[in-house]
């Protein structure tokens, strides 16, 4: 694992965090210079030595400066001296004395308010466009936030908590601030649930920490792998064995798509160190999909042509690729199986539990509970694998304000299902042993001495007579 976890450096991957909570994936190359849209630019070398996590603020001609948190102000309940302590106050920012004015007056509720469309607001947005225009400073935002909230007719009439609301979209909208992440598997994630929902088939973050879970991935280990989410499974897989172990990816297609690793910044070593990809026809048919090569001698090897050679080599190191993973897929034993995918699973597990070792656990996700249901209904009936269950799980983001506290009324309403079982080796013809059998030896000889007794006392009863 060659890429710095808590340093920001250059020349790796990096996840952008905006204001607007949007997300942006950006490789840092020393001496470049990162385009945020409407939030401005930056340079990669300003930000490079710090910690990840840090949140900065563009300043004018890409230059940038650390600061404590993307949206400073009254969101969090404690006031504006935070914001005070956070950075020197400068001119046309907002003050600590202009931020506790905003909020020095406002109602018990909202019933005071009264809808009059955009009437409420005397700033317009021809205004608005002139302060973009005026610079690209640090300030200009603040600005702008300012005459936006002393422009608005009814801010006095918002609670205390719909005011601290508004400043907050106001800011996701109008300042120039973003936090720099570094890109684990929990963040990869979220990038690509914002972006292409579909491509991680409605995974949720939760969910993906539960299949690693009942997975019991860990350093060391090998896994049978199917995933059809572009590599997010694969990359959760690396990040957690930590460079340790083999994983086994499984594909339909010509050449596996884990395009997701493209982020990971692993060395092409690592990736063809504990990734080996094996296509379903080898896996079912491994007999029929070896390649037998002709291995010639190194004075063969010479006297072919140059272009000849290279071929050759090409053709022997494949040749031993997939040999080699076959070998280790009839050879079995695997620490557990995975599945992320869109695959009919009751047809596929009779050819995949035989690889697998006892003891090892099978997890299986799907979007529908319906096809896991079908799976578990017919696991039900195979001896193979003990106690199929299914699983659902779901966490509900709350709204945390000093003196209110709520669940989010907006959240997905689903992130999939796992079933989750053991893969166990049963045993023929087995024969109990216990209070029972001893029982009822002991009965059966019980039996048999009463047998033997009674000729004896019939015998002596002739003799007396």
């Amino acid at each position: 694992m060659v890429k710095s976890k808590t340093i920001i450096t250059a020349n790796q991957h990096a996840l952008i965090r905006l204001p607007s909570e949007g997300l942006k994936i950006v490789e840092l190359r020393s001496g470049g210079t990162i385009s945020l849209g409407k939030f401005g630019s930056f340079d990669v070398d300003a930000i490079l030595g710090y910690a990840f996590g840090q949140s900065f603020e563009i300043l004018d001609r890409s230059n940038v400066k650390p600061v404590k948190s993307l949206a400073p102000g009254l969101e969090d309940g404690e006031g504006a001296e935070e914001v005070a302590e956070a950075e020197p106050e400068t001119e046309g920012e907002l003050s600590k004395a202009d931020l506790t004015s905003f909020f020095s007056t406002n109602a018990e509720n909202n019933q005071q308010i009264i809808d009059i469309g955009s009437k409420v607001q005397s700033l317009t947005n021809q205004e608005i466009d002139e302060l973009k225009k005026s610079g690209a400073s640090s300030n200009i935002g603040q600005q702008i936030i300012e005459k936006i909230i002393a422009g608005h007719g009814g801010f006095d009439k918002k609670t205390i908590f719909s005011q601290q609301k508004y400043l907050r979209r106001k800011q996701q909208k109008f300042l120039r601030r973003f936090t720099v992440e570094y890109i684990g598997s929990s963040q990869l994630l979220q990038y690509y649930i914002e972006k292409d929902l579909p491509r991680v088939l409605d995974l949720s973050e939760e969910t993906l920490g539960l299949i690693l879970n009942y997975g019991n991935v860990r350093p060391g280990g090998k896994y049978l792998l199917v995933d059809e989410t572009g590599g997010v499974i694969l990359y959760a897989m690396m990040e957690r064995m930590n460079g340790e172990g083999t994983i086994v990816l499984a594909h339909e297609n010509e050449h596996p798509n884990h395009i997701a690793l493209r982020y990971s910044d692993y060395p092409e070593e690592l990736i063809n160190q504990m990734v080996k990809p094996i296509n379903w026809l080898q896996f079912l048919e491994p007999e029929n999909e070896k390649i037998d090569l002709e291995i010639l001698s190194q004075e063969e090897i010479d006297a072919l042509k140059p272009t000849k050679q290279v071929q050759y080599e090409k053709r022997l190191k494949r040749s031993q690729d997939i040999n080699s993973v076959i070998d280790m897929v009839q050879a079995g034993n695997f620490d557990g199986f995975i599945s992320v995918s869109t695959l009919h699973l009751p047809s596929l597990l009779p050819e995949v539990l035989p690889a697998i070792g006892g003891s090892r656990p099978i997890v299986l996700y799907s979007q529908f509970k319906e096809l896991l249901l079908e799976t578990q209904h017919s696991l039900s009936n195979d001896k193979r694998v003990l106690a199929p269950s299914i699983f659902e799980t779901r966490v509900r983001p709350y709204q945390t304000i000093i003196g209110r506290l709520h669940p989010m009324m907006t959240m997905r309403g689903f992130g999939g299902y796992v079933l989750w079982g053991t893969r166990v080796l049963p045993q023929e013809n087995i024969t109990a042993v216990g209070r029972g059998v001893s029982k009822k030896k002991k009965e059966e000889s019980v039996g048999v001495e009463s047998e033997t007794e009674k000729p004896k006392e019939e015998g002596k009863q002739e003799v007396e007579n």
